[in-house]
């Protein structure tokens, strides 16, 4: 294997959070709604604090801080959306810091 696919394959793990409890690849709306279930057992979601957002066009991106339940830490991520006719049409995370939620078992 090459040093720039190690590094390619490298790089797709940090961005693709399969390190995290939840961590897959979501497709559609019920497994997107499957993985709501399963988020608030890791995070607040009632504590969402919204940093700030950045949109260009079809794509918008919010920086974001949910706190893990167990610990309080916040877990800061920024979302990048593509909307589409009014409607979300992907959604990918990107973790500054996973926290504490790097330890947790994965439940997927």
């Amino acid at each position: 294997m090459s040093t720039a696919t190690s590094l390619t394959e490298q790089n797709r793990a940090i961005v693709e959070p399969l390190f995290m409890p939840f961590g897959k690849t979501h497709h559609g709306k019920d497994e997107f709604l499957a993985l709501a279930q399963v988020l608030p057992n890791y995070l607040d979601v009632s504590s969402i604090t919204l940093h700030y957002t950045i949109a260009d066009g079809d794509r918008v991106a919010a920086c974001i801080g949910i706190p893990d339940v167990t610990t309080g830490e916040l877990t800061h991520f920024i979302e990048q959306f593509t909307v589409k006719d009014g409607k979300i049409v992907e959604n990918r995370l990107f973790y500054h810091n996973a926290g504490t939620l790097v330890d947790k078992p994965k439940v997927v």
